[in-house]
């Protein structure tokens, strides 16, 4: 599936975020990869630089 994934900074990944949720998407997930090597510093990002920007 085209667009079913997205990396960058947190602007970035907002913007795609928000472009789901205009698309009519309920839910969206943001997820570390599997070889992350910091999965929890991963959700604190997803949670403190890109959770504001979609507000």
């Amino acid at each position: 599936m085209p667009d079913s994934g997205v990396a960058g900074d947190a602007a970035t990944i907002a913007a795609t975020v928000r472009r789901w949720f205009d698309a009519g998407a309920y839910t969206v997930v943001l997820e570390p990869t599997v070889d992350d090597p910091d999965p929890v510093g991963f959700i604190r990002f997803a949670g403190t630089e890109v959770r504001p920007l979609l507000d």
